[in-house]
């Protein structure tokens, strides 16, 4: 009867794991669902520690049928009750004590907090955490998932560019209203992410110049001059893309392919750019950046780096996480190790590395030294 009851035991754990595995994909997508029914900023509009009734949140939506709505809504609650993205409570009705009918209200979470706008009533698309789960869940990503075993069948191939028949770069020209999601994303993820990093690390109080390579419409020149008045900013990037940079206070700009030549500076910036290429690429530009330099100069770079004892932690997570799109969606993008940057820098003739991690996110600031 014991050896019985332990296979019950282990058939009940091996279901419940498959359940668990199975259910991943809905998660994101309920998420998505509630982030767009504007469910957790009715429930912080209505106060601090707050818990509303599914009817309470319905009667803040459009809907053509409350009640129905209601009954629905609150099978979507529920379901992110039961991962604590809410939190349940359980509330009386009437007085009769245990026999007393009830409903159930739902609170937030520190999970779900970073669902909610920065002001209220104010749109979701204040809330960086929304714009990350949007994103995650449009279609061209779900696609570019569905492809992501031919990066195996076919190495060097990227599954975003397997089914949309373009690569990324090109597929954001074409669709402006992904585009904008995209710059969204970008816009959120650096203040999430990079924001701190130039006010944390103090490198840049020996640098006269700094051109900021790959640097889009010059946000980040601007936000380190601002940090550091003593800095000249040279931002550099396509023509394309400075055609559309506007003017920033102490930042000039520079069009010109990264690839071919950079001009000459004290320092080069490089932040987010290496895991965009493969190794062969890399190599190429930070020999650019090498011949670019005087011989007191600097490659500074800013990159999220795998860590070297792969842990079950939230940063671990992340930055494998950053890896996998990366291999999505650029064929040779990744996230690398500190001794991958050390490589690709001492095979184009820099000496010296210097690493300064950063509080969060496993970013890393790296200098390069000729």
């Amino acid at each position: 009867m014991q050896v019985q009851n332990m296979e019950v035991q282990e058939a009940g754990d091996q279901l419940s794991s498959c359940s668990q595995l199975g259910g991943l994909v809905s998660i994101q997508m309920v998420l998505r669902a509630a982030i767009e029914l504007n469910v957790f900023n009715i429930i912080a509009d209505a106060g601090p520690d707050a818990y509303l009734s599914a009817a309470d949140i319905t009667s803040k939506i459009p809907t053509t049928d409350p009640n129905s709505a209601a009954y629905t809504l609150e099978r979507i609650l529920r379901f992110l009750g039961a991962y604590s993205i809410l939190s349940i409570s359980r509330k009386p009705l009437g007085n009769n004590g245990e026999n007393a009918s009830h409903e159930w209200t739902y609170g937030l979470t520190k999970m779900s907090q970073c669902l909610v706008s920065s002001g209220t009533g104010g749109s979701t698309a204040t809330s960086p955490a929304s714009i990350m789960i949007r994103i995650s869940c449009e279609r061209e990503l779900l696609e570019s998932l569905l492809r992501i075993k031919d990066a195996v069948l076919e190495p060097g191939s990227a599954p975003f560019k397997k089914a949309h028949g373009v690569n990324f770069y090109e597929y954001l020209e074409k669709k402006p209203i992904y585009r904008q999601l995209f710059d969204e994303f970008m816009e959120v993820g650096e203040k999430l992410v990079f924001d701190d990093v130039f006010k944390v690390y103090g490198g840049f109080e020996d640098v006269r110049e700094l051109i900021d390579v790959g640097g889009g419409i010059g946000t980040t020149s601007a936000k380190i001059i601002s940090l550091n008045p003593h800095v000249r900013g040279l931002n550099f990037d396509l023509p394309q893309v400075i055609a559309d940079a506007p003017a920033l206070p102490g930042v000039k700009h520079a069009a010109g392919d990264m690839f071919e030549s950079i001009p000459n500076a004290q320092t080069i910036l490089l932040k987010r750019i290496l895991h965009n290429w493969d190794d062969e690429r890399c190599k190429r530009l930070l020999r650019n950046c090498w011949e670019a330099l005087p011989a007191d100069g600097k490659v500074i770079v800013v990159e999220m780096a795998i860590p070297q004892e792969l842990e079950n932690n939230l940063e671990t997570m992340n930055v494998l996480k950053e890896d996998l799109y990366m291999m999505l969606l650029m064929a040779g993008g990744k996230e690398r190790t500190l001794a991958e940057f050390d490589h690709l820098a001492k095979a184009v003739g820099f000496t010296k590395m210097k690493v300064f991690p950063m509080p969060h996110g496993s970013v890393h600031v790296i200098e390069l030294y000729k």
